[in-house]
């Protein structure tokens, strides 16, 4: 079959691709970050290109619809060679990703300089990795004692590292008396064990130093991080982060399971997430000089969404009520079967979930912050489009989620982005009354992300710009009359690097008013259901990339976190990294990890009616109640 050649400038990135493909998947194929923030349905428009020269055409292969002189990438098939213009504004470049590392010392690294950061000090598990490297010198048989290859490797793992039952695939079986005799009967077992019998993954020849590595792998909804870690010392050796490749077919996990239910949906997610993994682990190995084949073992979290789409699982009925995954236990394969570039044998294990909307990647952030083994009351909230939150401590743990939609990541409003170059993150009053903003990579403004809309909504709202309901005053200095409706003018297009101006209109304030009235009202209802005032929780850790850079008193202002003294909050950054490796460095945490999972009691909000009612009541800024935010509603000066 012929095929089309897809060229996108000013990159020259090319992609060979099947006539009928669309631009969108032949950029993501390429490796190029469009944006796609409605998973390919039209509406969203924010993968526009202009098509230089080439045939296309709409999918239902009529002409292709023209916007302001370009076409959606989406909706619009390359029927030939093609080659397309890239505006900077249908890109994601230049994305701050939490990646939790410090290259210099190897560690969990506090997010910027934010007071009651989780320590580093995380490693409360004893090292006792999931895969290991055990020297061995096997002796000669005798007519006396003449014990088979595997039966005398079994007998000197038990004799010399206690090792009592031994799993042995049929491929290694049959490389087993060549390794024993090619090195002179020294060698070195590679051996791996989450539950159950210990697994020899290999025999290497010689008894020197056989290098082992591991993975920690956080497949978030928006971003990948991968940490590669020396299983023997323990040290993570680097980290490496991309976008996740599925953003092209939706911001969410709604809009990538009904793309999942296409013809051919689900094996192109999960080709697509398997590709950025393998590509992460590609330049950690380069760089490093580790052979791929010396990684032996990796921990992967993420939301249940995530995993179902990384193993290819069916994941339609986890919108479906009663909200059914194909699994959330923990699960543990093999790289070879999943795809992943490395050992063939390297044990892949998922951390485990505990319901359809509380994924492992909640169990890790419990992990990493160590919430169960507190006895205070405490509550993790992680404000990502699905918003999860536990309380409890080491006598329990009831955890819930509530769709806060894509906001606070960029989506859904007309000057939302992700956290990327050009992104307004601070918002300050000056003294003639205006305000001073701060971008990422200091450059022009391109947009606001979540943090800035954060700040944003707080300094409006102290200022007088806004009201407690979330409306824009009119005859305010920055509002205006704009297409739609009253809008603030926040940086005018001379000012900006697209030269488009920057505003925020009432539907976009309607857009993140939901959002934050969703994580608040989620937490509430939680606490609620526990008999809980907020006042009692004694510690709340903030997890996920937003949460690293929120303004923690400003983020009560807008009602987004509980009214209590900013002491008691912690951000644990990308929480669910950090307990992959701790996972992947030790059994007993690994073990506990599931202990975790079967601990959280999940209560579905869907199903309680007073949701909607405090939901409704955190659509105001802070809040209807003034009760609940006394100090906000002190620093508002509002009695």
């Amino acid at each position: 079959m012929a095929t089309a050649r897809v060229t996108f400038l000013p990159d020259g990135e090319t992609a060979e691709v099947e006539p009928g493909t669309t631009l969108l998947d032949a950029a993501v194929g390429s490796g190029l970050p469009l944006d796609g923030e409605c998973g390919g349905q039209g509406v969203c428009h924010r993968c526009t290109v202009h098509v230089v020269r080439g045939h296309v055409e709409d999918l239902e292969g009529g002409l292709p619809n023209i916007i302001n002189d370009r076409v959606l990438a989406c909706r619009t098939v390359a029927r030939g060679d093609v080659t397309v213009d890239v505006p900077p504004t249908s890109r994601i470049e230049g994305m701050e990703i939490l990646t939790g590392f410090d290259r210099a010392t190897g560690i969990l690294t506090p997010p910027g300089a934010v007071p009651g950061v989780l320590s580093p000090d995380v490693e409360r598990y004893p090292k006792d990795p999931l895969a290991l490297a055990l020297p061995l010198t096997l002796p000669r048989p005798t007519i006396e004692d003449a014990s088979s290859d595997l039966g005398l490797l079994r007998r000197e793992l038990r004799r010399e590292h206690g090792i009592e039952v031994l799993s042995v695939p049929l491929s290694v079986l049959r490389r087993l008396p060549h390794r024993i005799r090619a090195s002179g009967r020294l060698v070195t077992a590679i051996l791996a064990r989450c539950d159950g019998d210990h697994e020899l993954l290999d025999l290497m020849v010689g008894r020197e130093d056989h290098p082992v590595y591991g993975l920690a792998v956080d497949i978030g909804t928006t971003t990948v991080v991968v940490q590669l870690v020396d299983l023997g010392s323990g040290q993570t050796i680097d980290v490496a982060a991309a976008l996740n490749s599925q953003v092209a077919h939706g911001e969410d996990v709604i809009t990538r399971i009904i793309y999942a239910g296409e013809p051919g949906g689900l094996a192109h997610l999960r080709s697509g997430i398997v590709n950025v993994i393998n590509v992460l682990v590609g330049s950690l190995a380069l760089a490093h000089h580790v052979n791929r084949h010396e990684i032996v073992a990796a921990v992967v979290a993420g939301n249940t969404t995530m995993i179902h789409l990384f193993l290819g699982l069916p994941p339609a009925e986890i919108r479906r009520e009663p909200y059914v995954p194909v699994a959330t236990a923990p699960l543990i394969y093999h790289a070879g079967d999943i795809g992943l570039r490395v050992h063939a044998r390297a044990i892949v294990a998922c951390m485990p979930g505990s319901g359809s909307y509380v994924g492992g990647d909640i169990s890790a952030d419990v992990l990493a912050c160590g919430m169960d083994q507190r006895p205070e009351l405490t509550m993790l909230i992680d404000a990502g489009p699905n918003g999860e939150m536990v309380i409890g401590n080491r006598d329990f743990l009831v955890c819930c989620a509530c769709s806060a939609g894509p906001a606070f990541e960029g989506g859904g409003t007309s000057c939302g982005m992700r956290a990327a170059h050009g992104a307004i993150e601070r918002v300050e009053p000056t003294a003639d009354g205006g305000l001073a903003l701060e971008t990422i990579g200091d450059g022009p403004p391109r947009g606001v992300c979540g943090s800035g809309f954060v700040e944003l909504l707080a300094e409006l709202l102290r200022d007088g710009t806004l009201d407690r309901s979330g409306h824009l005053r009119s005859g305010a200095p920055i509002v205006r009359d704009g297409e739609t409706g009253l809008e603030a003018l926040v940086v005018p297009a001379t000012d900006t690097a697209t030269g488009e101006d920057i505003v925020l209109s009432e539907a976009d304030l309607e857009v993140l008013l939901r959002s934050k009235a969703a994580v608040y009202a989620g937490a509430s209802v939680l606490a609620r259901r526990l008999g809980i005032d907020m006042g009692e929780i004694e510690h709340i850790f903030v997890a996920g990339g937003f949460g690293a850079s929120l303004d923690i008193e400003k983020a009560m202002l807008i009602g987004l976190l509980p009214d209590v003294p900013p002491e008691r909050v912690s951000f644990i950054g990308n929480g669910s990294v950090t307990g992959a490796r701790m996972a992947l460095l030790s059994r007993q945490a690994w073990q506990r990890a599931g202990e975790v999972a079967e601990m959280m009691t999940y209560r579905d909000l869907s199903a309680d009616g007073s949701f909607m009612d405090e939901y409704v009541g955190a659509l105001f800024l802070p809040h209807t109640d003034s009760h609940r935010f006394p100090r906000a509603h002190a620093a508002l000066g509002v009695s």
